[in-house]
């Protein structure tokens, strides 16, 4: 029992440690994932929904099979809002971007929406922060078509905020900072060796003087935020706004991964160390004498049973051991009497036979 105990356990451990290995490969274990796929963020119909952010939790959005294979016969548009508590404000900031441009018009766009109704510029073409620690772009432009003059020169367009809202005594809802996200697929066909793709990230934060240090820290400008979003090699900062990728570990940081390449290498150490799990499982099984290895894991042997062999003068009287199948019985018929047999020698020859018997 105590074998058998032993070997439920190990299988235990096993899948333990495999659904680890499977989930400790992805970097967004902080934040609430939504995908494009997601109704609340890209609806079929583009109606727009409100997303509430709880706790200071940053989200991320970002395609799973989305872009794919992008062969439509419509215009895709999304519109969502993300909302944080009271007391916040609110970043989004663009990690990864491939949306087609045409010239100097975008064939897809994104763009971002204030609680005060500023829009930011349509902006597309291709950026990747893992490979870009700064952005020298140009500066954006208003509803008008003019230079808004409250952004410094190096602002980064590929991301928005909006700032915490000051409590009012005669307000009866609470303050809250929002973004809305406009999104725009085009249908026209995508070039062959090109493939959309858009992630991005919304990252609640405090006043450094309204909020916990023992679960935020400070990014600039007496902003905060979540420290677990501290050097995790996703920005949540926009630049010039507050810095929260600087300063870090070098191994921490570099190089940054894609997810595909995350999954694949989780997907490979994941085979890798189960199946050295299951050859040290068989090597115990072996060594405890249980599965395959045990005697009397089948029950016992048919066909080590003594079997008596006949006897040298052919006798039909002899008692044979036979081997039987279990629930079987084999019936063993006498012997049947020959009824052509060859006459009597006293038939044949009468007159011989009379006179020995008298």
């Amino acid at each position: 029992m105590a074998r058998d105990a032993g070997v439920v356990y190990l299988l235990i451990a096993i899948a333990h440690l495999c659904s680890c290995a499977r989930y400790g490969s992805y970097d967004y274990n902080h934040y609430v994932e939504y995908s494009l796929e997601n109704e609340k963020i890209c609806h079929v119909l583009n109606k727009k929904h409100t997303v509430d952010m709880q706790h200071g939790a940053a989200a991320i959005v970002m395609p799973h099979h989305m872009f794919d294979h992008w062969v439509v016969k419509a215009n895709r548009n999304c519109t969502f809002v993300f909302r944080t508590g009271k007391n916040e404000g609110l970043f989004a900031v663009v990690q990864k971007m491939f949306l087609r441009r045409d010239g100097d018009r975008c064939v897809d766009y994104i763009r971002f929406k204030r609680s005060d109704g500023f829009y930011t510029s349509k902006f597309c073409g291709e950026i990747d922060r893992s490979q870009t620690t700064y952005l020298p772009v140009p500066e954006p432009e208003d509803n008008l078509g003019n230079i808004n003059d409250s952004r410094s020169p190096n602002y980064d367009i590929y991301s928005e905020y909006d700032p915490v809202k000051r409590s009012k005594l005669w307000s009866i809802r609470s303050a809250s900072a929002t973004i809305e996200t406009e999104i725009f697929i085009s249908k026209e066909r995508v070039p062959d060796g090109q493939s959309l793709d858009l992630t991005i990230v919304y990252t609640p934060y405090m006043k450094c003087d309204q909020a916990n240090s023992e679960h935020y820290q400070a990014v600039g400008y007496n902003n905060c935020i979540r420290k677990e979003y501290i050097c995790d090699k996703i920005y949540n900062c926009p630049f010039s706004i507050c810095t929260d990728e600087v300063n870090c570990v070098v191994n921490d940081r570099y190089p940054k991964d894609n997810t595909a390449t995350k999954v694949t290498v989780g997907a490979v150490t994941t085979m890798i160390l189960c199946f050295i799990i299951f050859i040290l499982c068989l090597w115990i099984c072996k060594k405890s004498q249980k599965l395959c290895w045990s005697s009397d894991c089948a029950g016992p042997n048919v066909c080590s049973r003594p079997v008596s062999l006949p006897d040298a003068d052919g006798g039909q009287g002899s008692n044979r051991a036979v081997p039987t199948a279990p629930m079987l019985e084999v019936a063993m018929s006498s012997p049947v009497v020959d009824k052509d047999l060859p006459p009597s020698y006293d038939s044949l020859f009468p007159e011989q036979s009379n006179p020995a018997r008298s």
